[in-house]
């Protein structure tokens, strides 16, 4: 598992914004099979920062339309990480902007 130092540095937003939905046992799901695709490699890739404990996609097929959704149980510590970047947003976005 890499530092918090470090969990900031590599991870973009939707990086944070994926985990957050993921640990929070949210099924994301798509009918497009590209987007499915990145959200795929994304995933792939957190799990080998070692943020993904266990990740699962299913295919669906629906009305003629493929469906794909894949859910994961996010690592703790990856959670924690995800808690503290939103608590320190949320400070960063209160404190007032210096003025000339």
């Amino acid at each position: 598992m890499i530092s918090y130092e470090q969990f900031l540095q590599l991870a973009d937003a939707e990086d944070i914004r994926v985990l957050n939905l993921l640990s929070q046992g949210q099924s994301l799901k798509f009918d497009n099979a590209g987007e499915a695709d990145q959200l795929f490699a994304r995933i792939e890739r957190l799990d080998t920062a070692g943020f993904v404990i266990r990740a699962s996609r299913h295919y669906e097929r629906r009305e003629g339309t493929m469906w794909q959704s894949f859910e994961a149980l996010i690592d703790p510590v990856a959670s924690t990480f995800v808690a503290k970047a939103a608590s320190e947003r949320v400070l960063i976005s209160r404190d007032p902007l210096p003025t000339p």
